[in-house]
């Protein structure tokens, strides 16, 4: 395809992301941050400040410090955060808004439509806690989410990243009046992330993600001293940082415990993702959490590695069963070292499975095909208030 540099539009937007952390957008958004600055535009970064604040910086990107609570359910503190987006964008002025997660999509939303800004697209990357938990405090917090979304979305362009969130959506009544798309997740660089022979060491299972005890720490735990019985051994890698600003985060303190127990090893933060799925035999993410398309499980599937996921949405979409990965019930340790011991003990078919998975990667799951189906969705909002199409990636 064109190279969009080579593109430049008639008319230079000044375009906003906005999310609840700063970890998100450069781990999952740098990518369409450069594409959409290629493409002659002013991006902006905006989330509460933390840790990549400055390797957001030393891309070349302004980072707009902006106040937000993830947990806050006060209906006073909410609005505030609302009047704060709006006196944001007020200063601001930007052509285009894309915002990611919930909250930064109530937040923005809402803070946009009053300061007036043209165009509001809005991605939900799964449903996460507020959908997925039966309990009473997730059914009385997700009353209040369908309300707010329900306001905060009319009007705007929402991205989505699986049907199956697109119906539960659908069913609560909330697109309605949303011009709804469909992206399976936030791509991955195809180029970066690619199959490598199997090293000759120890076998080693990769679980990389937050530490949230939603996406299946425990169960992945559990599994891991099953697995190590019948291969003692098989490495079993917990690869992901603590999410202090998240109630449902495994405190530091229990991973260590583990490390030192010598079930799990827990890597914590890396940099080098491509390095560590190279030494994978196997990629794994036993989610009980409302996923859009876990990144890692596509970054696995890129490296030619099997996958071994939660039959739940979201993991479906790249974990196809027997074609890329093996599906097992969510909750369950004992399912989920069978499968991860199927297939530590079968090379032919990690080997086949792995081919399979990076052939879905290319095909559906590239940064370029995301990135360009985002531009797809830009063009849809931008042709409102004049602007010119924005160039292919």
């Amino acid at each position: 395809s064109r190279n969009p540099s080579r593109f430049p539009p008639l008319t230079r937007m000044r375009v906003v992301f906005l999310a609840n952390t700063d970890w998100y957008l450069f781990n999952f958004r740098l990518d369409l941050a450069k594409a959409v600055r290629a493409a002659g535009h002013e991006v902006i970064l905006a989330a509460p400040e933390g840790v990549f604040r400055r390797e957001i910086e030393n891309e070349g990107f302004r980072f707009q410090p902006v106040r937000m609570s993830r947990r806050g359910v006060n209906p006073l503190e909410e609005w505030g955060a609302v009047r704060r987006m709006e006196a944001l964008y007020r200063e601001l002025q930007p052509d285009l808004v894309h915002h990611f997660t919930i909250k930064a999509v109530v937040h923005g939303s809402l803070g946009a439509k009053r300061a007036g800004v043209p165009a509001i697209v809005n991605a939900v990357a799964g449903l996460g806690y507020a959908f997925t938990d039966r309990s009473l405090k997730a059914r009385l917090i997700r009353q209040g989410i369908v309300r707010a979304l329900r306001q905060s979305l009319a009007g705007t362009a929402l991205i989505l990243q699986n049907p199956d969130d697109e119906r539960v959506l659908a069913e609560a009544g909330i697109l309605d009046g949303v011009s709804s798309h469909l992206i399976r997740g936030s791509g991955v660089d195809v180029h970066r992330f690619v199959p490598m022979p199997e090293t000759e060491g120890p076998p080693l299972v990769v679980f990389a993600s937050r530490m949230l005890w939603g996406k299946g720490v425990q169960t992945f735990v559990d599994a891991a001293d099953r697995v190590r019985r019948e291969m003692p051994t098989a490495v079993l890698a917990l690869v992901g940082p603590t999410d202090q600003g998240n109630p449902a985060a495994v405190p530091e303190a229990q991973l260590k415990a583990w490390d030192e127990s010598g079930t799990v090893e827990w890597w914590g933060f890396r940099h080098d993702m491509e390095s560590v799925l190279s030494e994978a035999h196997v990629v794994c993410l036993p989610s009980e959490y409302g996923e859009g398309v876990p990144r890692i499980l596509i970054e696995g599937a890129a490296s030619g590695r099997p996958l071994v996921a939660t039959d739940i949405p979201g993991c479906r979409e790249i974990c196809v069963d027997h074609k890329t990965g093996l599906l097992v019930r969510p909750g369950d340790p004992a399912a989920l070292a069978e499968a991860l011991l199927d297939l530590l003990r079968d090379r032919d078919l990690r080997q086949s499975l792995g081919r399979g998975a990076r052939r879905l990667a290319e095909d559906e799951f590239s940064a370029r095909a995301v990135i360009r189906s985002t531009f797809d969705v830009y063009r849809t909002v931008a042709a409102g208030i004049g602007a010119p199409p924005l160039p292919p990636s």
